[in-house]
């Protein structure tokens, strides 16, 4: 009787494509997951600058008249010499900059009622993905002056 020992050549070889294809799958699953998670992380920064943006007014340090016509703030603008944002009272204009930097912003207000005075105020902020291309969160509210 003879009895094999070991494996032959053939069989190494085809567990050894087995596992590159699951390596492969598992790989290209965590790949995709670690994008995810940055871009969520990415999103939640933007929305945390979208809310700054309407605390400010909520707290009426921003004139909701300045930005009747619409303005808007480019990546990288520097809020630090904006005399809209020096103005309104900010112990420290410079932070804005590390907040709002990475963010793109459309920030528009209008007269909603006058008796009392409520003004309807859109954000809305683009943010660059990981991956590429630009994202972006739309916020409209009621904030009564």
């Amino acid at each position: 009787m003879n009895r094999r020992r070991g494996l032959t050549l053939i069989e190494i070889l085809v567990a050894l494509a087995v596992l590159s294809l699951i390596g492969g799958v598992v790989a290209t699953a965590l790949i995709a997951n670690m994008r995810l998670n940055t871009e969520g992380r990415v999103r939640e920064q933007a929305l945390a600058a979208t809310q700054t943006w309407l605390d400010r007014f909520r707290a009426k340090t921003l004139d909701f008249a300045a930005f009747e016509s619409g303005a808007s703030y480019d990546y990288g603008y520097d809020y630090a010499s904006d005399p809209t944002f020096v103005a309104a009272g900010d112990p420290n204009p410079a932070i804005l900059n590390s907040e709002w930097g990475p963010f793109k912003f459309e920030v528009k207000t209008e007269r909603y009622m006058d008796a009392p005075l409520i003004w309807r105020v859109r954000v809305t902020t683009y943010f660059r993905r990981p991956g590429g291309g630009e994202g972006r969160y739309q916020v409209e509210t009621l904030i009564a002056q």
